[in-house]
């Protein structure tokens, strides 16, 4: 199957999706579930390729769509909006990370992992805080500085579960407001309704052809200078700057200049990437690929599946103390388990532009902690 195949079902994907989602059962999930699990489905009954057959398409699509949508929907954010979410929300992420370190020591405990795990207990323990930290990139550095990569089936196994688990955990947390609402402290009314209205009249607004030209030239033109910019600075300093810093910075000056502010229709056009990237997520969730690990891959699966549960558990009670929404909780779990990209969605679904950049901040914080927080852990349990 060429990519422009995949390409197609893909969009009948989200096609699907966006109609489902329409409909009155459908909008209880949301339109951004629903590409997940659309996706999801299709990857795992072979209409399309699951993401371990290494289609092209869908790393392009994870790490190109996502940070372009991310500029276009930041195109919209007044810093002056940051004020009543950044603090409350810095500490509740660090709580997170705590959370999530307690958690791996935790689902060691409960699974004996020390046994099963053998050798590889401490390296694995500290890639998984790692990248529920961080991301992606923190749990491979661990992986290649304790050779992880020589264990053969149980980097694979570990590989496969974080992969599931971390998309199973992302489509929860878009249900987080409507299961645990209740039992958490309610956003600012006056200031949920203003970032709701912020966020209708920005993506109802029309997208004419200039409109569609001049945003098209800006992302992808803004995408591609934050990739020279990170390399330049780190060949000049030696310092490894997240491109999706820089990419957030040019979005943030230019969204102050009103010539960009009289752009209309980048809300749609984000949201639209915003779903391209949700469907090659769902690509992910590939259980064909556990059942090959056998036996190890269901261990494994039960201890990530504790960690992030444990994780969201403390997370959520130290919302209420702290007496967070549960739309704050949901968007600071997504930038430690998901990292920065995966915020997008869940502000998509909540209708909360105002925490978008917040969100993509702290998964840039925790892309920088998650390393050395990983390699901590290691050594502890190495003591």
């Amino acid at each position: 199957m060429n990519q422009l195949e995949i390409l197609a079902l893909l969009l009948l994907a989200i096609a699907m999706a966006h109609w489902a989602g329409s409909k009155p059962v459908g909008r209880w999930f949301g339109g951004a579930l629903l590409v997940i699990i659309v996706a999801a489905l299709f990857a795992n009954t072979g209409i399309i390729p699951p993401a371990s057959a290494g289609v092209p398409l869908y790393d392009t699509l994870l790490g190109v769509a996502a940070p372009v949508s991310i500029f276009l929907l930041l195109l919209n954010v007044r810093l002056d909006s940051l004020r009543k979410v950044g603090l409350p929300m810095l500490l509740l992420f660090l709580l997170a990370a705590a959370a999530t370190v307690t958690a791996v020591l935790a689902a060691g405990w409960i699974t004996g992992s020390a046994d099963w795990m053998g050798r590889w207990y401490g390296p694995l323990s500290g890639m998984f805080a790692a990248t529920y930290i961080g991301g992606g990139a923190n749990f491979n550095a661990l992986a290649l500085h304790f050779e992880v990569l020589q264990s053969g089936n149980l980097y694979v196994a570990a590989t496969v579960a974080d992969n599931i688990v971390s998309v199973l955990w992302i489509s929860l947390l878009l249900l987080l407001p409507q299961w645990l609402g209740r039992w958490l402290p309610a956003p600012d009314p006056q200031h949920r309704q203003q970032s709701v209205q912020a966020f209708t009249a920005s993506a109802e607004a029309p997208l004419g052809l200039h409109d569609l030209v001049m945003l098209l030239a800006l992302s992808i033109g803004a995408f591609v200078l934050s990739q020279l910019l990170a390399q330049w600075l780190e060949r000049i300093s030696g310092v490894e700057l997240p491109p999706i810093l820089l990419l957030t910075t040019l979005a943030l000056l230019l969204a102050q200049l009103p010539a960009i502010q009289r752009l209309r229709g980048g809300q749609r056009l984000g949201m639209f990437g915003a779903y391209l990237f949700l469907a090659a997520l769902g690509t992910l969730c590939e259980l064909s690929a556990l059942r090959e690990t056998g036996w190890l891959g269901v261990r494994l699966l039960v201890f990530v599946l504790l960690v992030v549960g444990i994780h969201g558990l403390l997370l959520a009670l130290a919302g209420r103390l702290l007496r967070q929404s549960a739309e704050v909780i949901a968007v600071v779990s997504a930038s430690t388990v998901g990292g920065s990209t995966v915020v997008l969605p869940l502000v998509e679904r909540f209708r909360r532009p105002d925490l978008l950049l917040p969100g993509i901040v702290l998964g840039s914080i925790g892309n920088a902690l998650g390393t050395y927080v990983g390699f901590a852990l290691v050594y502890y349990l190495a003591a």
